[in-house]
């Protein structure tokens, strides 16, 4: 019985941290995804770990900054963006489902900074 509840736990904690693989980062991190993703035209929201059957949004980030988490010493990189009626949308993302082109290739950002993380699917084609 130990077995089993010690293993139901553990597979909840490892479902639990793949939802938010690279949304947390230290300081030198973030910023240095922060400075990347300021280089990019447009990048892609997506993520390759769920199950639903999403689209890519493509986005072109306005601006793109560090915040504190305000837990422990983890921070986010924040992109504001106009989505497609012109409102202006902030978002908080998180580098394992936030893709870019880098070399007709689409890479997560955490692949591009070589940041560990589950790498889950491949990028949806069009």
């Amino acid at each position: 019985m130990r077995i089993l509840l010690f293993g139901l736990i553990l597979f909840g904690c490892s479902f639990a941290a793949q939802a938010d693989q690279l949304a947390y980062l230290s300081k030198q991190d973030a910023e240095k995804a922060a400075e990347f993703i300021k280089t990019q035209k447009f990048i892609y929201l997506y993520c390759g770990c769920c199950d639903a059957n999403e689209s890519a949004v493509k986005i072109e980030p306005v601006s793109v900054e560090v915040r504190y988490t305000n837990y422990e010493e983890f921070y986010q990189v924040v992109v504001t963006y106009k989505d497609a009626s012109g409102t202006i949308q902030t978002e908080f993302t998180d580098l394992a489902y936030t893709w870019v082109k880098k070399k007709r290739k689409m890479l997560t950002v955490g692949a591009v900074m070589d940041f560990e993380h589950d790498r889950c699917h491949s990028f949806p084609k069009k």
